[in-house]
């Protein structure tokens, strides 16, 4: 699978969520990341935005915040 195949995206809760959940001007993310708790594709998702990398909004229940030191730590 490469990394441009976003086809598992269509299996995630996300597809009837309110996008600006996922992407909220401030505040904590709380509410997305309980969504993303249960959603099939979370790993996948996760793997995406650590590769692309996805530089805004929450992804595989992850900040971006959190995603820096992911990346930072596996480097």
């Amino acid at each position: 699978m490469s990394d441009l195949d976003m086809t598992w995206h269509e299996e995630g809760i996300c597809q009837t969520t309110d996008p600006d959940l996922f992407f909220p001007e401030s505040g904590a993310p709380v509410a997305a990341i309980k969504v993303c708790a249960g959603c099939p594709v979370k790993r996948r998702c996760l793997e995406h935005a650590l590769t692309a990398p996805e530089d805004h909004g929450i992804w595989g229940g992850t900040t971006r915040n959190q995603r820096r030191r992911m990346n930072q730590q596996a480097a």
